[in-house]
């Protein structure tokens, strides 16, 4: 699988920001729009999976950078140029996995903030 990151839910300006960061990394980057959304993560990667479209969660969606077809260093090398480029660490990521490459964007995103929201919960 070629080496791309998937970006849902950043406008114009940080697309070209983001894409200036990763550059150096030869990674393709892919700005996923509205209306692709609600497509399967892993053809949207290229990865394979269903075109078809998913039933649409009822949140709202945030920012999401899904790294596909990374390994070990390039996932931490991708995270410091984003940090590098000013992204914080409220951008939720996620990994392709055999499991979330079913997944649509939406439901994906859905699933990591609750994980995130588990993490950081005080006690």
């Amino acid at each position: 699988m070629k080496k791309t990151i998937l970006l849902y839910k950043f406008n114009e300006e940080e697309l070209k920001k983001l894409k200036a960061a990763i550059l150096p990394l030869k990674f393709s980057a892919k700005a996923v729009d509205d209306a692709q959304s609600d497509l399967c993560v892993g053809f949207l990667a290229g990865a394979g999976g269903d075109d078809t479209p998913k039933k649409r969660p009822d949140a709202e969606m945030g920012k999401l950078v899904v790294m596909c077809g990374l390994v070990g260093g390039e996932m931490d090398k991708l995270l410091a140029a984003l940090r590098k480029a000013g992204f914080s660490r409220d951008v939720l990521k996620a990994v392709l996995t055999p499991t979330n490459a079913q997944w649509s964007g939406q439901e994906l995103y859905s699933e990591i903030l609750a994980e995130h929201k588990l993490m950081t919960k005080k006690s």
